[in-house]
């Protein structure tokens, strides 16, 4: 019922399909009436004229003169016969001699604008309250040299009327049949080639959300094809987008539960203890402890932030990078100065304009520095410098701390992954929101040794638009 409904839509296909091909033929339909009408009128008038003629040799065949010399005219039986031919339709005539020397029929008949001539002068009058289709012409006299005879001949127009429509009727119904035949023909055929585009349609409507298998192909019509292959693209991207959902519902959960679980067994144990030095070092634990949840949670935020399925297209502005990486660097003036670290910032003065989300590219970098201060030594040294050459803009931050083994470089942009050995509280988040940051801003991100093969140099490259 519900697809019956739909074939009946307005917007249905079906619908649409007999308005752009139904509507034209019912307009030539219109245009061939009005000229098989055309056609019929000039078929009538033709029979109707050559009627005229007939009747208007016969009648004058009809004059005779006499011994005296005058002009008779005696009407035969067979005469009288093509008079009544047409029992619905009165014919009126008018016989005058050149010089007027006689006269029989009507004297009143209509005459035409034209002066008569041998040729027939066909014209359109009424005479007695009927319209007539009249002819009017000069016939030469019987047995009378050079003699001439004004004919003016009438015929009313019911026969002629009816011969008409009888022309037009014999031709519309075949047409409108074949039109009839063709809407038909194109429902059904729409109808049927639409049957497993309504069958796929029911069963997108039996699926459950969590099923995003796409649809098959090889059944539906071609110029549907396209719609179902983008329409899988999209199951593709969307089942992708559960997939990390998914995985990042697990991975949080499962990086939350150990520092919850320590925080939770650190407060236990503080409420036993009675030692004020005890219950102080309890408390700087919980709070280490708590920093940390708090460091995992906010990278949470901000992986979920930049995940694949959340558009930031709409959000790109024009924005100097060089000013972004400027005042960003300032932020961490304080806790580098608290490690005794160096922290430097190097631009060679030009302005770096890209387009961007200031918000995830502020992420990006605090990532950038916060890891770079992480994991360099006390009196070390940490540079952000933004450079800039013919192809692309460089962003980098380069440290001279431990640096990161060559096999291992890949493997710390994955989630949770931290190098072996630092000996840091980090959460192994940092770096994949680097590079899912980097990618939404159509960027490149590798990790380099840093100056004379100590440390690391972060390279995050933009290319000029």
């Amino acid at each position: 019922m519900k697809l019956v409904k739909s074939w009946f839509d307005k917007d249905s296909l079906r619908l649409q399909l007999l308005r752009r091909v139904l509507a034209p033929m019912v307009v030539l339909l219109l245009f061939n009436a009005a000229f098989s009408y055309k056609i019929g009128l000039d078929s009538s008038d033709r029979r109707h004229d050559h009627f005229l003629f007939d009747l208007c040799k016969i009648l004058v065949d009809q004059l005779s003169t006499n011994q005296n010399g005058e002009v008779e005219f005696v009407i035969h039986d067979g005469t009288h016969d093509m008079l009544e031919q047409d029992k619905d339709d009165l014919v009126f005539y008018s016989l005058t001699g050149l010089r007027q020397e006689y006269l029989y029929g009507y004297a009143d008949l209509p005459l035409p604008a034209e002066k008569l001539s041998t040729t027939p002068i066909h014209y359109e009058a009424s005479f007695k309250g009927y319209p007539v289709r009249m002819m009017a012409v000069m016939v030469a006299e019987p047995d009378v040299p050079d003699g001439y005879v004004n004919v003016v001949m009438a015929k009313t127009k019911v026969v002629h009327h009816e011969r008409i429509w009888e022309w037009v009727w014999r031709i519309l119904p075949i047409q409108l049949t074949m039109v009839l035949i063709t809407g038909s023909v194109l429902w059904f055929a729409v109808g049927r080639s639409l049957r497993p585009l309504s069958q796929m349609s029911d069963e997108v409507g039996r699926r459950s959300a969590q099923d995003l298998s796409p649809l098959p192909e090889d059944k539906v019509i071609g110029e549907i094809r396209p719609l179902i292959n983008n329409f899988n693209e999209l199951m593709g991207r969307l089942s992708k987008s559960a997939e990390l959902q998914q995985r990042f519902i697990a991975d949080a959960s499962h990086q939350l539960r150990t520092p919850l679980t320590g925080l939770k067994a650190q407060v236990e144990f503080a409420m036993r203890l009675k030692d004020e030095a005890e219950i102080r070092h309890s408390l700087q634990q919980m709070y280490k402890a708590t920093e940390h949840a708090a460091h995992l949670v906010n990278q949470l935020l901000s992986l979920a932030r930049v995940e694949p399925s959340v558009r930031i297209s709409d959000n790109l502005i024009d924005l100097d990078l060089a000013a972004l990486a400027r005042t960003t660097t300032e932020h961490w003036v304080q806790p580098a100065l608290k490690k005794n670290i160096d922290l430097g910032l190097e631009t060679d003065g030009d302005v770096c304009t890209i387009k961007g989300n200031s918000l995830l590219l502020v992420e990006m970098l605090n990532n950038l520095i916060d890891n770079a201060l992480r994991y360099t030594q006390p009196n070390g040294h940490v540079t952000v410098r933004i450079m800039r050459d013919a192809t692309a803009f460089r962003l980098e931050v380069e440290d001279n701390g431990r640096g990161i083994p060559e096999n291992e470089r890949e493997r710390v942009f994955e989630r949770f992954y931290r190098v072996l050995g630092s000996n840091q509280d980090g959460c192994g988040l940092g770096l994949p929101i680097v590079r899912e940051i980097a990618h939404r801003h159509g960027a490149e991100v590798c990790v380099l040794s840093g100056l004379d093969g100590n440390g690391t140099l972060m390279r995050v490259t933009f290319k000029l638009p």
